[in-house]
Parts: structure tokens; C-alpha cells; sequence
């Protein structure tokens, strides 16, 4: 060991100062630089750890939320279809119902106008039998050739009315 010493120049002393040295600069070094970036590092760690946690809840909560909306737009439609439906019955309905309206009120129109033409009816008829007696009393008067009162001619038509109308 001594030729090894002397083959390369080696000094104890020095060795030992250099070996002292390198141990103070290591334990330095550890309490000043690395000790605070270790503690950085697993505090960004946790950070990053907690960020991804929250992005997992964030992202459940989305399809959460997503599921929530699709069901409630499921319902809605579902809803409106009802109310579609509802509606066009009861369309159904009052269309149903003004058609009967409207059918009862030309039914009444209808019998309304049977009354008013039957009515019309019995008024010329009491118009021609008066004309028609006016005319049955003057020929009566010229082939009888006199004429008798009014009175008497007029309870002369109507007896002979009667008995050719009934």
C-alpha cells in the first residue's frame, strides 16, 4: 500500500480534509436544496393527485348532470306527446260538437222554413178562395142577373166553399 501512496502522490491528510469536506457540502446541500425540493415535489404530487380526484368527481358529476338531462328530456317529450294527444281529442271533441251544433241549427233552419212555406202556403190559399169567390159571386150575379147584398153573396160563397173544399 505504501508503493501505492507514493505511486500516486497520495496525502492522508489532504484525503481526509477532501473526505470531511465532501460530507459537509452533501449534508448542506441536503438540508438547504434538497430536503425543501423533496418536500416541493410530494406537496405537487398531492396536488396533482387531488386535481386528478377532483376531475374524476367533476367528470361523474358531468355524466351525472348528462344522464339527468337525457331523462329529463325523455320525460318532456314524453309530456308533450301526452299533451298532443290530449289536445287532438279534445279537438276531436269540440269539432264533434259544433258538427252537431251546426246540423241542429240547419235542422231548425229547415223546419223553420217547412213553418214559413206552409205558412206562405195557407195565406195564398185564403188569397185565391176570397179571389176565387170575388169571381164565383160576379159570374153568379150574371147568370142569376141580379145581384143580392154583400152579406148574402159573401155567406152564399163561403157555404159553397165548404162543401166543395171539405
Amino acid at each position: 500500500m505504501d508503493e501505492l501512496v507514493k505511486t500516486f502522490h497520495i496525502d492522508w491528510k489532504l484525503l481526509i480534509a477532501q473526505v470531511v469536506n465532501f460530507g459537509i457540502v452533501i449534508g448542506v446541500l441536503w438540508y438547504f436544496a434538497l430536503k425543501p425540493l423533496m418536500k416541493m415535489m410530494h406537496k405537487r404530487s398531492d396536488d396533482i393527485e387531488k386535481s386528478l380526484q377532483q376531475a374524476k368527481e367533476i367528470e361523474r358529476k358531468l355524466q351525472e348532470a348528462e344522464q339527468s338531462k337525457e331523462k329529463l328530456i325523455t320525460e318532456a317529450k314524453q309530456e308533450a306527446q301526452v299533451i298532443m294527444e290530449q289536445t287532438h281529442r279534445d279537438a276531436e271533441k269540440v269539432k264533434g260538437e259544433k258538427l252537431a251544433e251546426t246540423r241542429q241549427e240547419m235542422e231548425r233552419m229547415a223546419e223553420k222554413v217547412k213553418q214559413d212555406i206552409q205558412a206562405e202556403k195557407q195565406t195564398m190559399l185564403r188569397e185565391a178562395k176570397g179571389q176565387v169567390a170575388d169571381l164565383v159571386i160576379a159570374a153568379a150575379g150574371q147568370v142569376i142577373g141580379k145581384n143580392l147584398d154583400h152579406d148574402t153573396n159573401k155567406k152564399l160563397v163561403e157555404d159553397t166553399i165548404k162543401k166543395t173544399g171539405d
